[in-house]
Parts: C-alpha cells; sequence; structure tokens
C-alpha cells in the first residue's frame, strides 16, 4: 500500500510566501473572481459568449480569453461587458 504524503494546513502552506506575495496572490485571486462572476452572470442570463460578445461590442475570441484568464481586460473591456449583463462595475484604488 502506498503511503500518502503527509499533508499541510493552508495556514501552514502560506508560511513559504513573502507578504508581497500573498498581497500579489490576494490580487490574482480576486481578478479570477471577477472574470468568474461575468461567466456566471451571462450563463444565468443564458447568453452564449457570441451573445454577449455582441451585445459588449467585443471579439468574442477576447471574451473566451478573458473568462478563461489567458488575456487580461482592460478596463474598457470590464466596462463594456459589465454594461451588456446589467452589472455595476467598481474601480477602487488603494
Amino acid at each position: 500500500m502506498k503511503k500518502r504524503p503527509a499533508t499541510t494546513s493552508l495556514s501552514e502552506y502560506k508560511k513559504q510566501f513573502s507578504p508581497d506575495q500573498l498581497r500579489n496572490i490576494k490580487r490574482e485571486v480576486s481578478y479570477y473572481d471577477l472574470l468568474s462572476d461575468f461567466k456566471i452572470a451571462r450563463e444565468k442570463m443564458g447568453m452564449s459568449q457570441a451573445d454577449l460578445a455582441k451585445k459588449a461590442n467585443v471579439n468574442r475570441t477576447t471574451l473566451s480569453k478573458v473568462e478563461t484568464g489567458l488575456r487580461n481586460a482592460t478596463v474598457d473591456t470590464l466596462a463594456k461587458l459589465s454594461q451588456a449583463l446589467d452589472l455595476k462595475l467598481e474601480i477602487r484604488a488603494r
């Protein structure tokens, strides 16, 4: 029987990262959460990527890459998607 590797708690795992790295991870997670919110809203509205791309006046391949995280969205693209999905987009500087 194979021995399972020891598990590590999340708090223990986080100790290997510097504060700057943890801030960067948090930012990345927030960005992917935003992308997920757009995709969920699109699906709830019964829209395909092509439907949303047309309504938001963005290229469908751009939308696909943005939803999957393969491409970073510009503020303009995020604003167009938000408007097309009737979502409020808030951008805060910290």
